[in-house]
């Protein structure tokens, strides 16, 4: 053993764990990997907040010789275990070694194994993976009096495990610990889609991230993401730029706000709502959860990204690797129906998401680009669902729970408001987690630039008031802002409905002013909404419509409530001061032009 000078109380000692087996072999990120690693890129050290950690309290001690011997099987056999995730000419690729070590920190818990096995889990948390220089998963133990490891603490990189190869990998170790051979249960019915992929692990073995990888930059994987690729770019052919064409709000240097409720009420009642409709119990929070947005910010279409795992197939479910891609839903919300036609609705255009997220997300990215420029948008897709259970955790084993039951399981829900973050790359997201002995663990972050911090409770509370009232009721759709409390963002007047969504001319007009060089600007409205359009008079003879409006779409990433105009008029002067934005239409014309590109 040797120290480990962490600062803090006094240091724990260190375990050497030596590996080796195999060759060395490398190659490019998975599309999964590429994904989480631009994310970390983003964050920096602030990445951390990704970090993925679990405390482990063993039913009976173990030595520290068999910890070893379950850890080293695993590092083995599994090569994301071993990999490091490199840099290399400006590419991300990963590494994996043929041999190397672990450091093992071991902690004296003989006192309290549960507390000091979560305390050591925080500290192996607390710092972002330097994924160059250190494994992708960090182990501590705790030891009784005599040795023996009582506990296990856990900590692995996203970039490395999602919430089930983690999961998964937990598993198979206790496995190890206690001589048990377990499977991991069933692929979630959330997870629809094509299996990870055609061919199988080499030698019938182990699945590996680098054979997934060869199998995304192969004729049958190029197919796949073809597929998916044309799914994005029909679904934002009509899609709103944003779910955020919102007032702003001022905000400290902490606007990221995180909210949890722990619920067996949400899972009892989701569940029985997944069985009455023949659903799913992610189409179930799903639904809600677009119902509830936009029900707040007055669209009729939603428009997320579904995190999406499809771990349909054995050797996906055996894939110790991260496994979670982007998937597009664009949909119009169900408005004039009940709450349970409305998860039947959903249903459809969720499957269909889930089943088209495999596709290379780099090309997305070009979709993505193409389609805004070509409708005069840039699009914010900050907007996420995340559905993290496994298999059937809350599956319906018995009589429908009534409102007593339901009343009953909600006075045990319990909420927590988490730390805010300075800065997030989503601006709203809620995702579900089983937490144990029937509780759903419902998390909510929310932008408060663009949603009121006292909103999040609002939605994560309302979002089970109207899951229990649903079972026993019928709830409209066009209740549920009554049913929880939720008062709809005010725009003012000068705000108008366009096919991009809610926009600001005035803020149009500063957009287009700016992309002019600073000369007098005027954006008008004309049409009913929703297909206002928009027109921009400029008082420039000399400009020239296409170039200005290409202009526009450079300046439009990061900005919500815009976009370009419809159409373009280059005019010989502005108006007299004072004859009001209407007089612009009578002045002397030098060019007009469209605002989109041929």
């Amino acid at each position: 053993m040797r120290d480990a000078t962490t600062g803090g109380p006094p240091d724990p000692a260190v375990l050497d764990l030596p590996f080796a087996v195999g060759e060395a072999a490398s190659g490019p990120l998975t599309w999964a990997q590429s994904v989480m690693w631009d994310a970390m890129q983003w964050f920096g050290k602030e990445a951390n907040q990704f970090n993925i950690g679990q405390p482990l309290v063993l039913a009976e001690p173990v030595g520290q010789a068999r910890l070893l011997a379950a850890l080293r099987d695993l590092i083995e056999a599994h090569q994301t275990l071993r990999t490091r995730y490199v840099a290399r000419s400006g590419q991300p690729r990963q590494e994996v070694h043929a041999s190397g070590a672990y450091d093992v920190v071991v902690a004296d818990g003989h006192d309290d194994p549960p507390r000091v096995a979560e305390e050591l889990a925080g500290r192996l948390a607390e710092t972002a993976f330097d994924h160059e220089a250190e494994w992708p998963l960090r182990v501590g133990c705790v030891v009784d009096g005599d040795g023996r490891v009582t506990a296990v603490a856990l900590v692995g990189s996203h970039l490395a495990f999602d919430g089930w190869a983690f999961h998964t990998f937990v598993d198979l170790l206790l496995a190890g610990l206690t001589g048990e051979r377990g499977q991991p249960e069933p692929a979630s019915a959330a997870a629809v889609g094509p299996p990870v992929g055609a061919e199988p692990a080499a030698g019938g073995g182990v699945p590996q991230a680098l054979e997934q990888a060869a199998f995304e930059g192969s004729p049958a994987g190029q197919q796949q993401s073809r597929l998916g690729l044309r799914h994005w770019e029909q679904g934002l052919s009509t899609a709103p730029a944003s779910m955020f064409d919102l007032p702003r709000a001022a905000t400290g240097d902490q606007p990221i706000e995180r909210h949890l409720l722990d619920s067996a009420a949400v899972a009892a009642a989701a569940a029985a709502l997944a069985a009455r409709t023949r659903t799913s119990f992610s189409t179930v929070l799903l639904c809600l959860t677009t119902l509830v947005l936009t029900a707040y910010n007055g669209h009729d279409t939603a428009v997320l990204k579904l995190i999406t795992g499809n771990r349909l197939d054995r050797r996906s479910r055996d894939l110790i690797a991260l496994n979670t891609l982007d998937a597009l839903l664009a949909f119009t919300v169900p408005r004039d129906v009940d709450l349970l036609t409305a998860i039947r609705q959903t249903h459809r255009p969720a499957f269909d998401a889930y089943r088209r997220a495999q596709c290379d997300p780099r090309a997305v990215r070009t979709v993505v680009e193409e389609v805004g420029r070509r409708r005069g948008v840039s699009f914010d897709l900050s907007t996420y669902f995340n559905n993290g259970h496994r298999g059937n955790d809350w599956a319906v084993t018995g009589p429908e729970p009534g409102p007593d039951r339901l009343a009953e399981l909600r006075a045990g829900s319990r909420y927590t408001r988490l730390d805010p973050l300075p800065r997030s790359d989503m601006k709203f997201m809620v995702a579900a987690s089983n937490a144990g002995e029937g509780i759903c663990r419902l998390g909510l972050l929310v932008d408060t630039t663009y949603l009121p911090g006292a909103l999040g409770e609002t939605i994560v509370r309302g979002i089970e008031t109207l899951l229990c009232d649903a079972v026993a009721d019928e709830i409209r759709v066009a209740e549920i802002p009554d049913r929880i409390g939720l008062t709809p963002a005010v725009r003012g007047a000068d705000w108008v409905r366009t096919p991009a969504g809610w926009v600001r001319p005035a803020d149009v007009a500063e957009l287009v002013r700016e992309a002019a060089g600073g000369v007098e600007v005027a954006v008008l409205a004309a049409g009913p909404a929703p297909d206002t359009g928009l027109t921009a008079y400029v008082a420039d003879a000399s400009a020239v419509p296409e170039e200005l409006h290409r202009r526009v779409l450079d300046l439009l990433p990061g900005r919500t409530g815009v976009a370009a105009p419809d159409g373009y008029v280059a005019c010989v002067a502005a108006p007299p001061a004072g004859a009001g934005p209407d007089a612009w239409r009578g002045v002397p014309v030098a060019a007009r032009g469209p605002g989109r590109l041929a």
